[in-house]
């Protein structure tokens, strides 16, 4: 589990599954592993992968629900800057009637 400074959190948020990972992989390098460690060794990888799906299917929900939130309050942002944009006109409408009133009334 080599890393660099960067992936530092990736690698501890990970690391019981790069254990895993590399646990698999030498089992894999050893030539002379019985039938019956081979069976147990795939066994437990295909737990480990299926408890992983079970996670990324989640996360994926999350954050499929978090982007339609995000989307929906930038469509509001979206609306209140409209409206916001549009009273700042009036506001500059109405202080320019505002200043031709005054300039009429102090004749």
């Amino acid at each position: 589990m080599k890393g660099d400074k960067k992936n530092d959190g990736v690698l501890d948020m990970f690391r019981k599954e790069y254990e895993r990972l590399e646990s698999y992989q030498k089992i894999l390098e050893n030539d002379g592993v019985p039938h019956n460690e081979l069976l147990d060794a795939f066994t437990k990888l295909i737990n480990d992968y299926q408890a992983l799906l079970k996670d990324t299917v989640k996360i994926t929900r999350i954050g499929d629900t978090s982007q339609h939130k995000l989307l929906k309050a930038k469509e509001k942002i979206e609306v209140l800057n409209e409206k916001l944009v549009e009273s700042e006109k009036n506001v500059r409408e109405l202080n320019t009637i505002l200043m031709f009133y005054i300039k009429a009334t102090d004749k």
